[in-house]
């Protein structure tokens, strides 16, 4: 197939600003393959980016690093966009998530996936059955943080599941929890359109933590505490509110990096034993799992999700900035 010189491309060039730029297309090394992109996915780590909140995504870049593809031959694909060396210690223990030279696509001198074309190795891509619509197979790799922080939990049949944030991440892990035993789940968030969704989506309870009066409320429903507490946050009234929900010897799992620092009130909890997990990313095998729940139709967010133009992109991170809640994904079309 004989590709044009150039590529358009979505750049991220200052804090709160994104623009269409001509870029190279991409050459691939040895062991890679180029993707055509039909659909790439706005994360929560684009959203830093894009506001100057994340160091290691600087101007002029592309950002993104969910897609779905084709190949040179036709055959629809997505990519897992954390590339591991394989060769580390982390790498050979499975741990490719930690591996001491990862790199990925969006991130650092990578360019992303808010382009017509990437490269990257070919042990990244995974095919995909024309059954799975673009628009779900999109939810792969931030399905894959989820099914990896819940392996790493490993819960008890029929536990009760609080989980702080109520975005794209904190959905996926309620729509996981229900299909992993959770019998009850409280959904805490300062935006009443995301909980209004996750209600729907199937939370026990959904309450608006952004005043004093759902903070209390939050804690009524928690009783003597929750067994499993998710911050899909970051920021740090949300990892204090984990620790604050969750029973005596219950395990608290931060995953939002929504602040680089905060403060916890570590001396409650040292005396409540809670345990602390934090989970970062995902391995191949979390990354397989999730595409199969994506496959059998187990996990979706298909009314919650808003396709625009790649021509569209300054306009798509504006909704997720300044009018939050008012969907949980926002996906950018390339055709």
């Amino acid at each position: 197939m004989n590709y044009p010189p150039g590529m358009r491309a979505l750049v991220y060039t200052a804090p709160n600003r994104v623009e269409m730029e001509d870029r190279s297309h991409p050459v691939a090394a040895p062991g890679e393959v180029e993707v055509a992109i039909d659909l790439a996915g706005i994360c929560g780590s684009d959203i830093s980016g894009f506001l100057g909140h994340s160091a290691p995504r600087k101007p002029p870049l592309v950002l993104g690093h969910e897609l779905v593809g084709r190949l040179n031959d036709g055959r629809r694909v997505v990519a897992n966009p954390l590339i591991s060396c394989g060769g580390c210690q982390a790498c050979l223990s499975g741990a490719q998530n930690l591996c001491s030279t990862w790199r990925l696509l969006g991130m650092d001198q990578t360019s992303g996936t808010f382009a017509e074309f990437v490269a990257l190795p070919a042990t990244q891509i995974y095919e995909i059955p024309d059954s799975l619509d673009a628009s779900r197979a999109i939810l792969t790799e931030p399905l894959a943080n989820v099914v990896h922080l819940f392996r790493l939990l490993a819960p008890a049949p029929f536990f009760r599941l609080a989980i702080v944030g109520g975005g794209t991440m904190g959905a996926l892990a309620l729509l996981t929890a229900q299909r992993i035993g959770a019998r009850q789940v409280l959904v805490a968030d300062v935006n009443d359109q995301r909980l209004s969704s996750l209600r729907q989506l199937g939370a026990s309870y959904a309450v608006n933590t952004g005043n004093t009066a759902g903070v209390a409320q939050a804690k009524e429903l928690a009783g003597a505490g929750f067994d499993i507490v998710i911050d899909a946050s970051g920021s740090g009234p949300a990892r204090q509110m984990a620790f604050d929900l969750c029973r005596p010897g219950g395990q608290v799992l931060l995953l939002g990096m929504g602040q680089q620092r905060s403060e916890i009130d570590f001396v409650t909890s040292i005396r409540k034993e809670h345990h602390v997990v934090m989970s970062f990313a995902y391995t191949p095998v979390d990354f397989e799992r999730a595409l199969n729940l994506l496959i059998t139709g187990d996990v979706q967010l298909d009314a919650y999700t808003t396709k625009l133009k790649i021509e569209e992109g300054q306009q798509a991170f504006e909704m997720i900035t300044q009018r939050p809640g008012s969907t949980l994904k926002v996906v950018l079309g390339l055709n």
